[in-house]
């Protein structure tokens, strides 16, 4: 037995006179439980044949003496009540006790505790409970606290003790019999002890077995045939402790007879003590045996393993079947008719195993027939519809095996009678207009709903039309049948939608034949969808339902004139004389206006915009027809006239005013009448308005230290001064406005790129305008360089080309000039369609290198020099003229010659590989170049990866060399 003495702070409980903490876990999938006595007691050897049961007062143990120095002996016993214990796994069980005093803490004392029988009311000295097992001994004192806490380790006793499905454990906690007359032994306890434990339950299995067919579980001798794919393997049971989240099955098989073959793996919980496994079957050869178990698993304890389940591996497919009618052979004539059933009869073809078959048509075969026996036959019965029809049929074994799927290809006669049906709504009088193609028919049948077959002859002058009442909404199947005297030569079936949704018509407002017209007065009829309408509730979609009586036709007619344009849905049901509210009914319809419609992406119908001066597009439309022109005036200038081929034309205007402004706009058409006239009005911001032809609005010009000039014209009457701030400088200026109200000042940008000039204006009595915020873009004069060679990561290598992409925003600039790490300087012309013009150098040096780049103009000026630093690797280069880089060339067998050529100084050897062929290595020439033949096998696309290794043995940078083979 282990035993162990603790501190309380490692213990991290709390035991005191009067406390006692009971049963403080809830019940979970691992508990952590503290468990309080129940009872206890004390024996005294002065007074053997007194009981001290469940006094007050410390529990003491040992030698002790009283007030008058008499020697006493004592043993304390406590019980615990260890039902709960029952059916769970202890994974840990201490018990601990508080010491109340000690008669020699300076040296270690050993306190031994006893499993007894129980406590009884006459528990003494002389009849003390029978000891059964020792559980522990503790050294107390010594190096320990001391007082402190006594623990000891009873996980052991108490498994046995659930095992066994004890109720309770009693305990003695004496001084060993040696040393239990020593004074210096004795100590006195606070009698609380606690068993502080962790415990379990660990789960159950109910059932195990495979997901097809469901809970399948075969037997050694009779196992379950199963296919050469994955099989959901399942257990399921119970967990104790009612976390069925945790609860996960460990699954194993083997083949029979081949447990060293045994293989083992979790499955997946998928709740309610459920757990699943896909398991591949197809690692088994055909006709194996394979055992299978499982056991559940809660994250901390196992069940035993179930019993083992059997299946057996059939990998062979069964044969396709043979598919036969004697209604409808497949010999690619017409039989039978349309609507006319027939027998069809599948086979097994041999295949003894076969359980059912699946069939379905054109390529579906989803519906499955059960076969009366093992490789019995099945008939089915198929009413054919179409003309041309097939039906695809596959079979399936015991083990879930599928066959090829057979299509069975048959022809129908068009017999089926071809059927129009007029619904006319609930109790209303509809109708069937019935013909058909075929010669001879004497009689139609036909049957509504679940109601019986009603046959009627055939006009010989037309189609047969029959009355019928649909007496209930939903779907009613409609079956109407050709005969030739007795014989049922087709048939056509039909599932009817019945609902009681009133009709609406109309001449002036109906989508797309009719739109309406504002200020155009029109009409609505409705017609019931069911009998005894008295009337029409309607809406036109403002939430306002309004009512029309009907006649005494169940009809009524809505009269109507729009007052605005737009698009309209008119929802209308009816209201029976039992009052019963019919489905509602959905009118859509556009109404246009008359008048032109007018629209600026600069001068909106809210807020202010623009400013004095300021153009402005306005757009003019109309949905009406025969447009001849737009007739337009601006506040109260002349009346303008602007043509239009079509409906849609646009006008530029420039406000002279600011504040409310006011644009009347009407459509003439070509017959010289005019429509009503559209009032568009718009704001005009007062801002000032900022021009500049050196630096245009929203605009790249100029450059850093580039002077231009800005004007300031009024908003507003009376401006006497202009205040405005540049971006970057943050220093509001000033300048008065001339007599004009307008001012010019020029400005000298510092900095390159977006720049934001905020101006205001002034009128004499202090009066402030809103702020105009005017951006320009001041270009950057230096070249921009861009490469895949950086200042980062070595490219390349000496002999290598780069490729340096330079651009400006200087427009004026025609040549580029350059230098490479200092050398001479040279020059390319710039692109003039293009954005960037490329410039390329040969390297001539490993590490760092440096290109400086600068532009110049045809008048001889140039941009500031951009200096551009990169590094360049030691990679050698790789050329081949029978398959140069990044093109189709050669063939399959046709040789290549690669030449290899150094990429730094002193190379001697060079090392290449194809793809993920063997490296080869070939020796260098004094000049650092080697050459290699690859003859490729196949063609597409291959990369030859090239390294270098100078004479001490270090390598160099790899080439990636990218070539094509053809394909012939």
């Amino acid at each position: 037995m282990r035993a162990r003495r603790m501190l309380a702070a490692s213990l991290g409980i709390v035991l005191g006179a009067g406390l006692i903490s009971v049963d403080t876990a809830p019940a979970q999938a691992y508990e952590h439980r503290t468990t309080g006595k129940s009872g206890w007691a004390y024996t005294d050897s002065q007074q053997p044949r007194k009981s001290f049961v469940n006094t007050d007062g410390d529990a003491p143990v040992g030698a002790w003496t009283d007030a008058t120095g008499t020697k006493h002996k004592s043993r304390s016993y406590f019980t615990f009540d260890i039902s709960r214990f029952r059916g769970t796994v202890v994974h840990k069980a201490d018990l601990v006790v508080a010491e109340r005093s000690a008669a020699d803490c300076a040296t270690a004392q050993p306190v031994e505790l006893w499993r007894t029988d129980p406590i009884t009311a006459t528990t003494s000295w002389a009849s003390s409970p029978r000891r059964r097992e020792l559980l522990g001994t503790v050294q107390a004192g010594g190096e320990a606290a001391c007082p402190g806490y006594l623990a000891w380790d009873i996980m052991p006793a108490l498994q046995k003790l659930a095992d066994q499905g004890k109720q309770t454990l009693t305990v003695e906690i004496r001084v060993p019999h040696g040393s239990e007359g020593k004074l210096s032994h004795g100590r006195k306890l606070r009698p609380f002890p606690v068993i502080n434990s962790e415990a379990n339950h660990a789960p159950t299995v109910g059932q195990i077995g495979i997901d097809f067919p469901a809970w399948a579980c075969g037997t050694k001798t009779e196992p379950q045939p199963v296919g050469p794919r994955n099989h959901g393997l399942m257990v399921k049971g119970a967990d104790a402790d009612s976390n069925d989240a945790n609860y996960r099955g460990q699954f194993a098989a083997w083949p029979v007879g081949h447990e060293d073959q045994r293989a083992e793996q979790f499955g997946y919980s998928y709740g309610g003590a459920l757990s699943k496994l896909d398991w591949d079957m197809s690692q088994y050869p055909h006709g194996t045996v394979v055992a299978w178990t499982a056991r559940a698993y809660d994250d901390h304890d196992f069940s035993p393993w179930a019993e083992p389940c059997y299946v057996k591996v059939d990998a062979q497919r069964p044969a396709a079947p043979v598919v036969t009618s004697e209604k409808y052979p497949n010999d690619g004539l017409p039989h039978g008719g349309a609507g006319v059933p027939g027998t069809f009869t599948f086979k097994a073809n041999g295949s003894p195993d076969v359980v059912g078959y699946y069939w379905g048509r054109f390529g579906d075969a989803y519906n499955y027939i059960p076969a009366p026996a093992p490789g019995a036959d099945v008939t089915l019965e198929y009413t054919p519809t179409s003309f041309s029809d097939s039906l695809s049929v596959r079979s399936v074994d015991s083990a879930s095996n599928s066959s090829e799927t057979v299509r069975y290809e048959f022809w129908v006669k068009s017999t089926a009678p071809e059927v129009q049906v007029t619904m006319a709504g609930i109790g209303l009088p509809s109708k069937l207009a019935v013909s058909t193609n075929v010669e001879g028919v004497t009689e139609f049948g036909y049957r509504i709903g679940a109601g019986g077959e009603t046959r009627v002859p055939v006009n010989p002058d037309g189609p047969t039309e029959i009355p019928v009442t649909f007496a209930e909404a939903g779907l009613v199947k409609v079956e109407v049948r050709s005969y030739v005297g007795s014989e049922f030569v087709g048939g056509y079936t039909e599932n009817v939608s019945v609902r009681d949704l009133p009709t609406v018509e109309s001449a002036d407002f109906s989508f797309p034949e009719h739109d309406g017209v504002v200020d155009r007065p029109g009409s609505f009829t409705f017609r019931p969808g069911r009998t005894a309408v008295v009337a029409y509730e309607y809406s036109f979609g403002d939430g306002n339902l309004l009512r029309v009586d009907a006649a005494a036709d169940g009809t009524a007619v809505l009269h109507w004139t729009p007052t605005e344009p737009g698009w309209y849905a008119l929802t209308v049901r009816s209201v029976s004389a039992d009052g019963t509210v019919s489905e509602t009914q959905e009118h859509q319809f556009n109404v246009i206006d008359t008048k032109p419609s007018v629209y600026s992406s600069t001068y909106y119908e809210y807020g202010a915009w623009g400013g004095v001066g300021m153009p402005g597009e306005f757009q003019f439309d109309t949905v009406m027809p025969d447009v001849d022109a737009y007739v337009y005036r601006l506040n109260d200038g002349p009346e303008q006239v602007v043509d239009t081929d079509s409906s849609w034309t646009r006008v530029i205007l420039t406000p002279d005013r600011s504040g409310s402004n006011t644009l009347t706009v009407r459509t003439r058409f070509l017959d010289g009448s005019f429509s009503p006239t559209r009032t568009y009005t718009f704001e005009v911001s007062d801002a000032p308005v900022v021009t500049s032809s050196d630096y245009p609005e929203n605009d790249s010009a100029g450059q850093p230290g580039q002077t231009g000039r800005f004007t300031f014209n009024p908003g507003r009457p009376g401006v006497t001064e202009y205040r405005y701030v540049l971006e970057y400088s943050g220093e509001e200026q000033v300048v008065a406005a001339g007599a004009d109200g307008r001012a010019t000042i020029e400005i000298t940008p510092t900095h390159s790129g977006y720049t934001l000039l905020t101006v205001t204006s002034r009128t004499a009595d202090g009066t402030v305008s809103p702020e105009r915020r005017y951006y320009f873009r001041v270009r950057e004069p230096r070249v921009n360089v861009s490469s895949a060679y950086d200042e980062y990561s070595p490219r390349g290598g000496v002999g290598s080309v780069g490729t340096f992409g330079v651009y400006t925003e200087i427009s004026e600039v025609t040549t580029f000039e350059y230098q490479l790490n200092g050398g001479a300087w040279q020059s390319v012309p710039k692109k003039p369609d293009a954005f960037v013009t490329d410039i390329t150098v040969t390297m001539d040096r490993n590490g760092a290198n440096l290109i400086s780049v600068r532009g110049r103009t045809a008048s001889g000026d140039q941009t500031p020099q951009t200096d551009y630093p990169f590094l360049v690797g030691t990679a050698p280069l790789v050329a081949s003229g029978t398959y140069p880089a990044g093109q189709w060339s050669g063939g399959v067998g046709v040789a290549g010659e690669f030449t290899f050529t150094q990429g730094s100084p002193g190379v001697t050897e060079f090392e290449y590989a194809v793809d993920d062929g063997q490296p080869v290595t070939v020796a260098a020439n004094a000049a650092g170049v080697a050459t290699a033949t690859f003859t490729p096998t196949s063609a597409g696309s291959y990369t030859m990866r090239v390294r270098g290794r100078t004479v001490d043995g270090v390598w160099t940078d790899t080439t990636s060399y990218y070539f094509l083979v053809n394909y012939s």
